[in-house]
């Protein structure tokens, strides 16, 4: 499952966005993005890729 938080970068159509805030009411999801008024079906965005590690990687200084 998708984790949808403040911040988190989604492809919605092409092009990147940002999510403003998600709400949950009666087990819908609703997804809204920085600039846009109406919620975004989830099923609509892709997360950006993120990096999965098994192995320690040491923190750049």
């Amino acid at each position: 499952m998708a984790v949808y938080k403040p911040g988190t970068r989604v492809r919605r159509g092409g092009n990147w966005e940002t999510v403003s805030h998600i709400t949950l009411r009666r087990n819908d999801l609703s997804v809204y993005l920085v600039g846009v008024a109406e919620p975004v079906d989830p099923v609509e965005l892709e997360l950006e890729p993120t990096i999965f590690t098994t192995r320690r990687v040491p923190e750049p200084h």
